[in-house]
Parts: C-alpha cells; sequence; structure tokens
C-alpha cells in the first residue's frame, strides 16, 4: 500500500538578484498574495483595537518600531502592532513588491496578456483607430480592410489604460512605427520620401502603484478620477486576484466599468483557482457579479491551464439591472477541504446603481 505524502507548506524561496525559475515565481505570487491579505487582517484589527495610525505607520518595512511609541502603548495594542510587524516581515523575507512584481515579469512572458489583448482588438479592426462618425461600431472596423490615408483621417487613436503594468509591451506597441513609401505618379518618382507612421493607432496609459518603469506612471487605480475622455480599451490582468478585500474588489470592477466609453471593452485576467477552489466562489457567479452586478456584457471567454480571461463590454445603452441583495455580501457557496481559496467579491448597491 503507497503512503501519501502530507502536503508541505510552503516555503520562502530563497533571495536573488535574478529570477529565472518559474516554480519560483509561482511561490513568491502565491505568498506575497496570502501575506499581504493577512497584513490587512492585521491592520484592520489594530485598528478596531485602538492603534493609531501613527502607531502603524511606526512600523517599517523590517518591522522595527520607534521607541518613542513603543514605549507609550498598552499590553494589548503591542500584541496588536506585533501582529502588523510579523506580517511585514513574512513580506520582506520574500524580497517584497520588489521581488513579487520580478516574479509576475516571468509569469507574464510565459504567456503575454499583451498579444492576447493586440490579437483581439486586430480582429475588430481597431488597432488601425476608431471612426469618428461612430466609435463603436464593430462591425464597421471589421468590414474596413483597406489602409489608405483618406480613410485614415477620419478615425481617431484608441483610449487604452493598463492596470497594474508590469511590463512596457503595450506601450511598446503603440509606439511601434514603420515606413511606407509615398505613392507618387511617374513624374513625381524622383523626388519621392518615404513616411513614417504609427504601426497601430492606440493611445495607451499603463499604471502601476510601484512602478518599475519610467514609463509606467506610479498610480492608484482607486484615486483616479473619471476622465472627460473615458476609455475605450481597459487592461486587468492579474490584478485583481491581488486586492485584498471583496469590497475593494468589487469596488475596481465598478470602477472599470466606469472608466469606459459605452462600447467600450475591459479585458479581465485572474488566476482560475480563484474560481474553482474559492469556498465563496464559483466561475458562474463570478460572472452574474460582472453582468446581473456590474452592468457588463459578457463579449467572450476562455481558459489556460492556470488563467481565466474575460472580455466585458460595457453596452452601448444604460443596462436594466435588477439590484439582488447576495452581490453585497459573502455567502460560503463551496465546502469541503477541497475549497482553501477565500476570494470573493462584494459590490456596493449605492456605486453599482448611481446614474453612470
Amino acid at each position: 500500500m503507497v503512503k501519501k505524502r502530507k502536503p508541505q507548506p510552503i516555503a520562502p524561496p530563497p533571495q536573488s538578484s535574478a529570477l529565472r525559475s518559474r516554480k519560483r515565481a509561482r511561490q513568491v505570487t502565491t505568498l506575497f498574495h496570502k501575506y499581504t491579505q493577512e497584513l490587512d487582517l492585521a491592520i484592520d484589527r489594530a485598528r478596531d483595537g485602538g492603534c493609531s495610525e501613527e502607531q502603524l505607520s511606526s512600523i517599517d518595512s523590517a518591522g522595527n518600531e520607534s521607541k518613542r511609541i513603543n514605549g507609550s502603548i498598552s499590553s494589548e495594542h503591542k500584541v496588536l502592532l506585533d501582529d502588523v510587524k510579523k506580517w511585514k516581515d513574512k513580506i520582506s523575507e520574500i524580497g517584497g513588491r520588489e521581488e513579487y512584481q520580478r516574479a509576475s515579469q516571468l509569469n507574464t512572458s510565459l504567456f503575454s496578456t499583451s498579444k492576447w489583448v493586440l490579437g483581439v482588438l486586430g480582429r475588430w479592426g481597431w488597432l488601425d483607430g476608431l471612426s469618428t462618425d461612430d466609435p463603436s461600431d464593430n462591425e464597421q472596423h471589421q468590414q474596413q480592410q483597406q489602409k489608405s490615408a483618406q480613410k485614415k483621417k477620419s478615425r481617431r487613436d484608441v483610449r487604452l489604460l493598463e492596470i497594474g503594468a508590469i511590463n512596457t509591451q503595450l506601450l511598446d506597441a503603440a509606439a511601434r512605427k514603420r515606413v511606407e513609401r509615398a505613392q507618387l505618379v511617374e513624374d513625381e518618382k524622383d523626388n519621392a520620401t518615404n513616411q513614417v507612421e504609427r504601426v497601430h493607432r492606440l493611445q495607451v496609459k499603463a499604471i502601476d502603484l510601484r512602478s518599475t518603469n519610467p514609463r509606467i506612471e506610479q498610480k492608484d487605480f482607486f484615486e483616479l478620477t473619471l476622465s472627460e475622455q473615458p476609455y475605450d480599451v481597459l487592461v486587468n490582468s492579474m490584478v485583481i486576484n491581488c486586492v485584498t478585500t471583496p469590497e475593494q474588489r468589487g469596488r475596481m470592477l465598478t470602477l472599470c466599468y466606469n472608466q469606459l466609453r459605452p462600447g467600450g471593452v475591459c479585458f479581465l485576467t485572474l488566476p482560475k483557482l480563484c474560481l474553482i477552489q474559492s469556498k465563496y466562489m464559483t466561475r458562474s457567479y463570478f460572472e452574474q457579479i460582472l453582468t446581473k452586478g456590474v452592468g457588463f456584457e459578457l463579449d467572450s471567454t476562455k481558459d489556460s491551464p492556470k488563467l481565466a480571461f474575460f472580455v466585458l463590454k460595457r453596452p452601448e445603452s444604460k443596462p436594466v439591472q435588477v439590484w439582488n441583495e447576495k452581490f453585497a455580501r459573502t455567502t460560503t457557496i463551496n465546502k469541503g477541504k477541497k475549497f482553501r481559496n477565500t476570494f470573493a467579491v462584494t459590490l456596493d448597491q449605492t456605486e453599482v446603481t448611481r446614474d453612470r
């Protein structure tokens, strides 16, 4: 009889200046998500227990508290602050957010979200820009195959926002140029000059909480104001699973909807484990949240062995939404040892039902 091996806990991987192992990259991302979630819970407990923001901010990345604060706190507060310190130390042990970003870059190099996004936009004809007459008419874009200069004059750039950007692939695609030889009559060929034009009509803005590249703006998506010119495309790849609370995940989905123009699309990816091993989530319920809750139309979906992909469209006209109270609370759906994941999403009725 073969004995079953007991599952071993994930140990923090050794730090190194170069991150090349895919297995180690998965360990780093798994631990980072776990530790940041525990850290947020510890901070919430400390606040509920009466710890001040000054006391919380006095714990640096190494978990050290200033002597002045440490000497003036009660024993109850010290226990709560020590818990915060423990999770900050664990995040530091695996290399912090910087190591997590390197791990994410390695993971995305094995499957390029950018290629998927550009492939879909290319099939729609959006890489050639959007018509200034009717920017949301997909059928018109699919039918227009010719790329004459006259047609390009009546088109505008696609406004794209990438949330949580860890590389510059979409920025590079927007900046890519090619040389197009001028089409002249026979008598003018001696004076012909080549014209440099962009390959794709994209206007990309990439943001991240901790930018790793000067071309990526260091901004918090939750603090972005609604633009007077809403975006045509949002890319939210492997970000929502990093948001630590169900309430904030729901708010992120709502803000994605609000940042898009009617007819705009959101490319959303997240780990499949969030949908198949969570005690609070199933794929069908997640799709209900996206459509009946937030208001998106589900354009298409696909899966890889590890990831789930969604193309979500903001409807041209305001959808008829019937609010369901289940979207506002976390409820256990799946029971059993298999369902160890705690991914959940809750929505705020005020935010999703207001005039948008």
